[in-house]
């Protein structure tokens, strides 16, 4: 398979937790600045994490977290994090517990995610806080990292401003039985569908949602129908596409994650 696709489409279509521990490629291999630090979570774990760097005749005064899905890990995304580095975005990539670099974690693959995952998050949330004390900061997750997001969220919403996700997941249960139905896989949620439901419905700050008109897991038609049920009303973009394909947008012009990181960055500008 060529690089770019492997690097596009293969980690994204898994919908099992299944990490990759070798990097494929770091920010210099495409000659971005950046700097590699450990940060150490509240129970222990060393998570290994790269700031990119921001382009300084763009810069924006805001960082991006990524919090990414279940596959890969955070070198699978170095070019759409320099993508968004290029516009102005300070951007903090890091592994989960048991990916990448990062410390060593039993994974349970058929888990949707794990409670330990939104832990790691809180840690790099708070380490950014602390680094980045004068910037707006704000988290893109996709697929499992909507989750881990939400699952997070009570205890991080003081340290950010806002949230974009990509592929959400609303309801555990329904998500398990699309899965089931459509890959013949058995996946398993670490938490009660109702608790996370009810996590996801008090986002009070600013939040994008992306939706592929093809995706028949996280659905467009889910996006649509659960809008009005969040605290703030998030916007919704859907795009022509299946399963976390937003950067490969069908017909975009402006070439591979243009459509997409245009979104993001409107967004982001017009949040006050």
């Amino acid at each position: 398979m060529n690089k770019f696709l492997f690097l596009f489409f293969l980690p994204l279509n898994i919908l099992a937790i299944d990490p990759d521990r070798e990097y494929i490629l770091t920010p210099d291999s495409i000659n971005w600045d950046y700097k590699e630090l450990l940060v150490t979570t509240a129970d222990g774990f060393d998570l290994n994490t790269w700031i990119y760097a921001t382009n300084p005749d763009k810069e924006q005064d805001k960082v991006l977290i990524i919090a990414y899905p279940d596959a890969g890990n955070m070198s699978y995304f170095v070019y759409h994090a320099s993508i968004l580095a290029n516009l102005g975005f300070t951007v903090v990539t890091f592994d989960y517990r048991g990916f990448g670099k990062s410390d060593d974690f039993e994974i349970k693959p058929n888990n949707l995610f794990h409670i330990e995952f939104s832990n790691d998050l809180k840690s790099i949330v708070d380490f950014t806080d602390k680094r980045f004390k004068d910037k707006s900061i704000g988290i893109w997750g996709s697929s499992m990292g909507t989750m881990v997001t939400t699952y997070a969220f009570e205890d991080i919403k003081d340290k950010i401003d806002f949230l974009i996700y990509d592929a959400f997941v609303y309801d555990p249960i329904e998500h398990i039985q699309r899965i089931k139905s459509l890959k013949g896989k058995e996946t398993f949620s670490p938490i009660d569908a109702n608790e996370y439901i009810q996590k996801w419905k008090v986002i009070d700050i600013p939040i994008l949602i992306f939706a592929g008109k093809e995706d028949n897991i996280t659905t467009a038609q889910d996006a649509r129908a659960n809008k009005d049920k969040f605290s703030i009303k998030p916007e919704v973009q859907i795009y022509d596409g299946g399963h976390l394909m937003g950067f490969q947008h069908k017909g975009d012009s402006m070439g591979f994650g243009g459509w997409y990181s245009f979104q993001m960055k409107r967004f982001i500008e017009e949040i006050r």
